[in-house]
């Protein structure tokens, strides 16, 4: 099977057992006794890890090879995810958020891995692909996690979803071990690894040092806070508002994933060929401003789709449109740093959103989340607009660490 045929489906595999979890944490911590304040915490705890590990992660990926970062990441995952399944309090749940999000920098590493197996003109249709991979982890993910879980509240099973999240990020494992090979050449590895050796605040100083990534940066940060303003409250906001339990969330979840998939699988290739990336993300821009204004509105399930539909296009979208537009502001031998500086930003965003998100809801009424992030689309179209760079821009050589 070819690399990149391989990875999707590990990718997949790996998105299903992420997929699982989202309509059932927040609900599970509820039943803990955390109020919807906790519940944003407990989310932005794993961006949280994952902000402060990506760049590190990137970065031994370029010294070490993608494979051997993928292999230990999602061992690690697997057990955040059994860690789930037995925690009977807050402090256990905490901690497996924690070591899940400490290893999901690995999603650079595989966004590292088609940049060395693409060229620059091949780069957008296969982060599509690697995104429809996403997006059919998601389509299956949520619809399985919200069927183990069940529809009743009071009787809903958090732990069998955890436990085929593990199952299933274990089997991804294996597929790494056993079908993927090294995608980045011992030249590059070793060119990597005769660079000085950066702290990680080096590492978010080259970025800052390059006007082109500092927007793209900045503009995948504000992304990010938009959209997991949206994945810190839905739960709460669908059972509040419509009155909607974890098998329905999971249905609409499932549904919005097949029109991602579909876009980034199918689409995305002649989209980005015709228009160009940056045109693509600035349609994302657009679509949440207009998505999230109408998402606040909405009283009734039909209303729901179709606001989430505008929304899921605009996201399918943003993801491989960014990640193809950052590596190519990246010398080959420093994509897995460069891309996890990028991933780190967005997960900085996940710390942030998460983190008001209880808060402005719990103060200001369920609408509320969505209103903001209408709003947070103006900061975001100027970033994109401050983007104008067309080619790479010379690597930046840090100072050593001390």
């Amino acid at each position: 099977m070819a690399p990149m045929a391989t990875l999707f489906l590990i990718v997949f595999i790996n998105l299903l057992g992420f997929g699982i979890i989202i309509p059932i944490l927040p609900l599970y911590a509820l039943r803990l006794g955390a109020g919807p304040e906790v519940v944003s915490i407990v989310i932005g705890l794993y961006s949280l890890m994952q902000f402060l590990t990506s760049p590190l992660i990137g970065k031994l990926s370029d010294r070490h090879g993608r494979r051997p970062i993928l292999i230990w990441s999602l061992a690690l995952s697997a057990v955040s995810y059994v860690m789930l399944a037995v925690a009977d309090n807050m402090t256990m749940l905490v901690a497996s958020r924690i070591v899940g999000g400490a290893v999901a920098g690995n999603l650079a590493t595989a966004f590292a891995y088609v940049t060395d197996i693409s060229t620059p003109e091949t780069r957008a249709k296969s982060m599509g692909m690697l995104g429809a991979s996403f997006g059919m982890g998601f389509v299956f993910g949520p619809a399985l996690g919200g069927l183990l879980a069940g529809n009743d509240m009071a009787t809903a099973d958090f732990a069998t979803p955890a436990l085929v999240a593990a199952a299933l990020t274990v089997i991804a494992m294996v597929g790494v071990i056993t079908k993927l090979p090294e995608s980045l050449s011992p030249e590059l590895r070793a060119k990597a690894a005769a660079q000085p050796k950066v702290s990680v605040a080096q590492q978010f100083h080259v970025v800052a040092q390059r006007r082109v990534l500092m927007a793209l940066s900045g503009l995948g940060l504000i992304a990010m806070v938009i959209w997991s303003l949206l994945e810190a409250t839905f739960s709460m906001w669908a059972n509040d508002v419509l009155h909607q339990g974890p098998r329905d969330i999971g249905t609409l979840f499932a549904v919005i994933g097949v029109l991602s998939a579909a876009v980034q699988g199918g689409a995305m290739g002649p989209l980005s060929k015709r228009y160009g990336e940056r045109a693509l993300a600035a349609v994302t821009v657009v679509t949440y401003g207009l998505g999230f204004a109408w998402l606040a509105t909405v009283t009734t399930t039909g209303a729901m789709y179709a606001a989430m539909s505008v929304l899921a296009l605009g996201n399918a979208l943003f993801n491989p449109s960014m990640s193809s537009l950052v590596s190519k502001e990246a010398a080959a031998h420093e994509r897995g740093a460069v891309l996890g500086v990028y991933q780190s930003m967005g997960s900085l965003g996940r710390i942030i959103g998460p983190g008001i998100a209880g808060f402005i809801y719990a103060g200001f009424g369920p609408p509320a989340p969505y209103v903001l992030s209408a709003l947070l689309a103006i900061p975001a179209a100027i970033l994109l607009a401050l983007s104008v760079a067309q080619k790479i821009t010379p690597s930046v050589t840090p100072t050593p660490a001390e």
